[in-house]
């Protein structure tokens, strides 16, 4: 039940258009029921002229129908106005019948969306931990054809529960008038199609769970593997590539033949089943009609009205088949929608922000580690000043930066213009703070749309700015649209340099108060670096810069140095301090102290 409760709750903001559409279901039925009596009557008529016996019992049409056919006496007239009244009665169906399609299709549709946007913008809020640990394949299998899944079902497969329902209830009630024993041996077999429809669905649930766990394994390979196909074909690895591709391919194919042959074996045993009992409602019919007992006129319509108790339940089991998909679709969705929104813990404040941000005794550990990453993190930035974090791979450079954007919980206490983080509020805080990655993502849009999609209200003049303080401008003039090219899915287009210095500008148009380089000059050469940090210094604005960087000529023009190593700050001071004292920055520019002379030429070159 809670399953099914699960399903149901994706119709919450349509369930008064699920109304009418129940409605015109079941109309939709009732008026059906009525149209095997026209060939009754029909019948009747022909029978009572051609033998000139006494017309049988009356047809349980509408009266309003039955006194148009009556008003005639020559049986040319009479078998016109049968013809009439069901051409009209039709019509009538079949304007019932297309409302019911119309409204469905705008359930569904309704449902669709709503689902797809709410699944989509509760992923966007989901923790920034959450994100480094799923696999994007995955969600936009549930955000596609898992809400695909669902919203049929509930617009299509479950209204065609709901008619094969009414057509049970209106047969039986025709057939009642029609003839007792017929209407009892085509309701036989009910208790037993029911019986083993449950066992077949809880058989069925569990094998299309399977298809869906193996589907979503190979959409994450597929997603993947378009995603990276540069690096594929740099590594030459198509094949292997292809040999996981298959190896998912034919787990997949595996799990829907099994699944596929439970299906079958249901439809063929039910298929089989309906046959049988058809065929004894046809020879009880002609036991009736040979022995007088009934006449032609009623068996034809009882074997009609029959087809109204016996072969909906054909279509049991395509029903029982998609209300199985989409209970492990709402499942799958359900899932998504259980976890946490981060923004349940989130402060309420929007004060201005400068840039002065002071971290103090700040630890941090994952919920599943009990080893702390950070321990007892201490250091001040003032507004306006260029600060590098400097340090070993995984040593906490890029956690510090988290912590600051509100990506992670913490311990201690960090405060910006002397407002606790945690009573920040987390879009405002993110509003205020501009980071470049090491691998920017560049949309498959123009270079100018590009560098303004931090800022749409920016000027072409403040785009063109933006773009030489980061030393792009002169690359963007030399392609053939200039501004306007193309810049390929995640700037494949583009050289790593370029895609880093788009970015750079992106994020200086955005006019943030802090502005965080997350080794995102490691893809420029010594000269372009040292040139875009000086234009950034001349450019007047007074951003508070962090930049994370393996450098050493990078950090050592920036007002000051905070070493981290093992998850603790080390030492801090500038360049000249630390590299005479003891220490990993001291180790670290000894390394790469050879640089030094090539790094006085840039100087000379920049003068």
């Amino acid at each position: 039940m809670k399953r099914i409760k699960n399903l149901f709750k994706l119709l919450k903001g349509n369930r008064l258009l699920l109304i009418p559409v129940i409605l015109l279901t079941i109309i939709h039925r009732l008026t059906y029921s009525y149209v095997p009596l026209f060939t009754e009557v029909l019948l009747q008529k022909l029978e009572v002229y051609m033998n000139g016996s006494v017309e049988g019992d009356p047809v349980n049409l509408p009266n309003i129908i039955l006194n148009f056919i009556n008003n005639n006496t020559d049986i040319i007239n009479i078998v016109l106005s049968i013809v009439i009244a069901l051409i009209l009665w039709q019509a009538m169906r079949y304007i019932f019948l297309y409302f019911e399609n119309l409204l469905k299709g705008v359930l569904s549709e309704n449902v669709g969306r709503k689902t797809r946007l709410e699944s989509y913008d509760h992923i966007q809020n989901l923790s920034y931990e959450y994100h480094n640990n799923v696999d994007s394949g995955d969600l936009i299998q549930r955000v596609t054809s898992d809400i695909d899944l669902t919203k049929e079902f509930l617009s299509y497969r479950l209204m065609d529960l709901i008619g094969l329902f009414s057509s049970l209830v209106f047969g039986t009630y025709q057939m009642y008038f029609v003839n007792q024993t017929i209407m009892i041996v085509s309701l036989a077999m009910i208790p037993l199609i029911a019986a083993s429809s449950i066992i077949y669905f809880k058989k069925v649930d569990v094998l299309f769970q399977e298809v869906e766990a193996k589907e979503a394994e190979l959409m994450v390979v597929i997603q993947e593997n378009i995603s990276a196909s540069k690096v594929v074909r740099t590594f030459a690895n198509e094949r292997y590539e292809m040999a996981k591709l298959e190896e998912k391919n034919a787990s997949y194919k595996k799990s829907e033949i099994k699944a596929g042959k439970m299906v079958a074996l249901y439809w063929g045993l039910m298929d089989t089943l309906m046959f049988l009992q058809y065929m004894v409602v046809i020879l009880i019919g002609i036991h009736y009609a040979k022995n007088g007992l009934m006449d032609v006129s009623k068996v034809a319509s009882a074997l009609l009205l029959a087809g109204m108790l016996i072969w909906p339940m054909r279509d049991l089991g395509r029903i029982i088949n998609e209300f199985g998909k989409a209970l492990v679709a709402a499942d799958r969705l359900d899932d998504i929608f259980n976890i946490k929104n981060e923004y349940i813990i989130d402060g309420t404040l929007t004060p201005e922000i400068k840039g002065h941000i002071k971290f103090e005794n700040v630890s941090f550990k994952f919920n599943d580690d009990n080893n702390y990453l950070l321990k007892n993190i201490n250091f001040e930035i003032k507004p306006g000043e260029t600060v590098a974090i400097i340090g070993k791979t995984g040593s906490g450079k890029t956690t510090i930066i988290n912590l600051l954007l509100r990506m992670y919980e913490y311990e201690g206490s960090i405060t910006i213009d002397g407002v606790e983080l945690k009573e920040i509020n987390k879009r405002h805080l993110r509003s205020k703070i501009g980071t470049v990655l090491q691998d920017p993502f560049l949309y498959s849009k123009t270079v100018y749309e590009n560098i303004a999609i931090a800022n749409k209200h920016a000027s072409a003049d403040e785009i063109l700015e933006a773009s030489k303080i980061a030393a792009i401008d002169r690359d963007i003039k030399t392609f053939q649209q200039g501004y306007e090219t193309i810049v390929g899915e995640q700037g494949t287009t583009l050289s790593g340099g370029q895609k880093q210095r788009v970015a750079i500008a992106r994020i200086l148009v955005s006019k943030k108060p802090i502005i965080i380089f997350d080794d995102a000059l490691s893809a420029l050469d010594n000269k372009t670096d040292l040139d875009i940090r000086r234009q950034l210094k001349k450019s007047g604005n007074n951003y508070t810069n962090i930049i994370i960087t393996h450098r050493m000529t990078t950090a050592k023009e920036v007002d000051k140095i905070i070493v981290i190593n093992d998850g603790v700050i080390e030492n801090i001071g500038t360049h000249n301090e630390l590299s005479k004292k003891k220490g990993l920055y001291k180790e670290l520019w000894d390394i790469q102290g050879k640089l030094e002379n090539e790094f006085l030429e840039m100087v000379k070159e920049v003068i």
